[in-house]
Parts: C-alpha cells; sequence; structure tokens
C-alpha cells in the first residue's frame, strides 16, 4: 500500500491522528477563542478561516463557492477560532444532485456537535440534528423540517443561538426547533469550531445507510456540484483569549475562558449581531495564533496533509456588511421533506454522527489528486421560487426508529477497512507510520 493512501486511510480511523480529546487527556491545547463579533462575505480569503480541503474552493464577488467536481472531492473551510456559546447565521444555496450533502455546523473538541445538512436529491428538505460528547447510543435527535422554497435553487438564512439555557435553530428568522439544556440526550456545551462543506454521502463506497440517509447513489456525470454561501454572521458570547477544559467533565461550568470570562459578553454580543445583521459595522478584534489548538480539525479531514491548522494572522477590522473581506452578509435558502418523507429516512438519519458520515464518505479516497479550478464562479441568484405544494409554514418530525447496530467508530472503520480486527492492526500502522 503507497504511503499517502495510507495516510488518507489513517486520517479516517478514530483516535489515531492528534485529536486531543479533553474527556480522555488533561493536556490538551487551549481553544483559540473568537471573543468577538464580525460578518463575511468570502469574497476573497477570509481571515477567520482555513481551508481545510481545497478542491473546489472558490471566492467571488458573489460570494463562496464550494465546488465538486471530482470524485472524492469535499471542499471544506474550517473556522480558526471557537466560540462559546453564541449565535451564528448563514445564508447560503445547497447543492444540487442526488446524494449530496450541503453541511454546516459546529462541532468541540470532546464531540459535542450541531448541525444543519441539506440535501441534494429533495428540494424540500433539511435536517437539524446535535449530538453530546459523540453519543449515538440513541437515535431519534435528527429533526426534519420543510420549506416553501427550493434551497437547492433559492439562498436561505439559517440561525443557531446556542446559550447555556438552551438551542434554537431558525429559518429565515422563523424559530423552527429548539432544544432545552436539560434535555436527557445530552446538550452540546463545550467550545466549538465552525465547520462548512459539500461531501458525497452518496458515494457507492459508503455504507448502506448512509447512502439511504443521503437521499441515494450520487451520479458523477452530473458533476459538477455546488454549494454557495453568501454571508455569515458570527458572534461569540464569552470573552478571552482561548477556551481552556477545567477538567474531564465535559460540563460548561468547568470551562475556562483565559483573559476573559464566559457569557462575559452575551448582551454586547446581541447587540452586535442585531447590527451586522441590519447592515451596520462593529469593531472586531481577533488574532489567530499557530499555537492554537488544532487537534478538533482532524476528527473529520480525509487527508494527513489537509488538517486543520491555525495559520498565523493577526489583524483589526471593522465588519461592514458591503465593503470588506472580512464583512458579510449570510442568507441561505432551504427546503425541506414532508414530515412522511423524513420518517422513510429517519433508520439511517443518526448512522452514526453528521462529521462521522461525512468523513466515511472519504474512504475509499486514493492517492489521486484534482487541481483546484481557481476562476471566480457566480453566485446564482435568489430567485423567487415557490412551491404550491409547500407553501405551508416550516413542519418537522423526529427520527425515531431502531437504530442501526453498528457504532460511530465501527462504521468508520468496517467502511475503511472491512472488519474491527483490521482497524485496530490500521490504526497500529498510522501509529508507527506518523
Amino acid at each position: 500500500m503507497r504511503v499517502n493512501s495510507l495516510l488518507k486511510i489513517c486520517a479516517l480511523v478514530p483516535g489515531v491522528l492528534s485529536t486531543c480529546n479533553p474527556l480522555k487527556s488533561t493536556n490538551c491545547d487551549a481553544d483559540q477563542a473568537l471573543g468577538t463579533s464580525f460578518k463575511e462575505d468570502f469574497k476573497s480569503e477570509s481571515p477567520y478561516f482555513d481551508i481545510v480541503k481545497p478542491n473546489g474552493v472558490l471566492f467571488s464577488d458573489d460570494g463562496l463557492e464550494l465546488k465538486l467536481a471530482k470524485r472524492f472531492d469535499n471542499p471544506t473551510l474550517q473556522s480558526k477560532f471557537y466560540i462559546m456559546f453564541g449565535k451564528v447565521e448563514v445564508t447560503l444555496q445547497a447543492a444540487e444532485g442526488q446524494g449530496l450533502i450541503s453541511s454546516f455546523f459546529l462541532q468541540s473538541d470532546d464531540l459535542d456537535e450541531i448541525d444543519i445538512e441539506l440535501f441534494g436529491g429533495d428540494g424540500y428538505e433539511f435536517q437539524l440534528n446535535y449530538f453530546s460528547k459523540g453519543d449515538t447510543t440513541t437515535y431519534d435527535r435528527g429533526e426534519y423540517h420543510s420549506t416553501s422554497s427550493n434551497p437547492l435553487k433559492n439562498f436561505h438564512t439559517y440561525t443557531i443561538d446556542w446559550t447555556q439555557d438552551s438551542l434554537t435553530w431558525s429559518l429565515d428568522g422563523k424559530v423552527v426547533r429548539t432544544l432545552d439544556a436539560d434535555n436527557p440526550q445530552g446538550y452540546p456545551q463545550s467550545p466549538m469550531f465552525i465547520r462548512m462543506g459539500i461531501w458525497a454521502g452518496g458515494d457507492p463506497s459508503n455504507e448502506q445507510g448512509t447512502i439511504e440517509w443521503a437521499g441515494g447513489l450520487t451520479d458523477y456525470s452530473d458533476m459538477p456540484f455546488s454549494m454557495y454561501v453568501k454571508s455569515l454572521i458570527v458572534t461569540d458570547y464569552s470573552s478571552g483569549e482561548k477556551y481552556e477544559y477545567g477538567d474531564n467533565s465535559g460540563d460548561w461550568t468547568s470551562i475556562k475562558a483565559i483573559d476573559g470570562e464566559v457569557n462575559g459578553r452575551q448582551e454586547q454580543a446581541e447587540k452586535d449581531f442585531s447590527t451586522l445583521q441590519n447592515g451596520g459595522s462593529v469593531d472586531t478584534d481577533f488574532e489567530a495564533s499557530s499555537s492554537s489548538s488544532s487537534s478538533s480539525a482532524s476528527s473529520s479531514p480525509s487527508s494527513s496533509s489537509e488538517l486543520f491548522s491555525s495559520s498565523s494572522s493577526s489583524f483589526k477590522s471593522s465588519s461592514k456588511s458591503s465593503s470588506k473581506s472580512s464583512s458579510t452578509k449570510l442568507t441561505s435558502s432551504t427546503k425541506l421533506a414532508s414530515s412522511s418523507k423524513a420518517s422513510s429516512k429517519a433508520s439511517s438519519s443518526n448512522l452514526v454522527s453528521s462529521s462521522s458520515r461525512r468523513e466515511t464518505s472519504l474512504s475509499a479516497t486514493t492517492d489521486d489528486s484534482s487541481t483546484t479550478d481557481s476562476s471566480s464562479t457566480s453566485v446564482s441568484s435568489s430567485s423567487n421560487e415557490s412551491d404550491a405544494a409547500n407553501t405551508s409554514s416550516a413542519t418537522s418530525s423526529s427520527a425515531t426508529s431502531t437504530p442501526p447496530q453498528a457504532t460511530t467508530a465501527e462504521n468508520i472503520g468496517n467502511s475503511l477497512i472491512g472488519s474491527s480486527f483490521s482497524t485496530i492492526l490500521a490504526s497500529f500502522m498510522c501509529y508507527i507510520l506518523i
């Protein structure tokens, strides 16, 4: 087996790379804090994000395009920062194509996760999901929601408001789901980075449950597939330079804000968000250090060369809605399937956590490389398309069904290697190699 191919497999075997889970170790690096608010329009490469998988990442005056033009491409951006509670609003148009998944999610080093997933083969469905500490022992967390316009042809705005007490998801300004912190299935409550990208959940090399969840096999003859991001607003409710786990509990009360305070700027952050949302500007002061934690990025990369690493950058800017590249406005279009369609996907919707599903799709990746298309492409304009059959207000259905037998790690391992024993062997080989 060639070294490059092995390295790509290593990146998918759980726990092999430099991932440091604070629930299992007391020596994890502190996470780089955002500690401020900003608005990004992605007209050029963003100072707030690393391009962790560059093939198909394009910037233009219309915003960000994430283009899947070759099998196993997985164009992805990941933030150089973490937020400790906060509000995030993205405006995007999902990629169209059966089996294609457009993902926008938050994830922590200890595998808390907040997801927004859109399906390229269904213009009227998206999924909202969450995970606590990577726990997949129950399979009824995911909810499907419907809208009145096609998210594959229109921009819609998705908002996540995450506090110590509750988590709310909104679509185009209307709350569609609320999760209380006392939820018995756990609650995301540790510092999170932001990640966005497109991947082929319907790749034939994936587990059958993943393919079904994604809406069927991906037809690569229809490439390229593109996801568009017009703008993004992010506000951190906490202040400080870095976020550090005080113990192995994963409880938010154990998180320490170095040179700051957890929830120390929530009131200001809410004011900032309103200002940026309405086209105003706020003072932004953020410094990303190369010494900041990069462990979390290795939870889902497809190649050892694509691991997240915060590049050294220091800047102060004024986030303005229509001028600088560091300022943007985010609106995204999304449509969801009816509850009947949602229930048909329930059996596979929680096969593994969303980040694991995304990376399982890359399990057959070989030494092939593809050239990044550097040309700027226009983001398709938002139309006023509506569908009479879907003019009702957003509806949701909970994915409640018998859980699959395989655990998260087993699904990834079996997809990569073929057996638990082989997974262990591969892990040992990767450990020696790396």
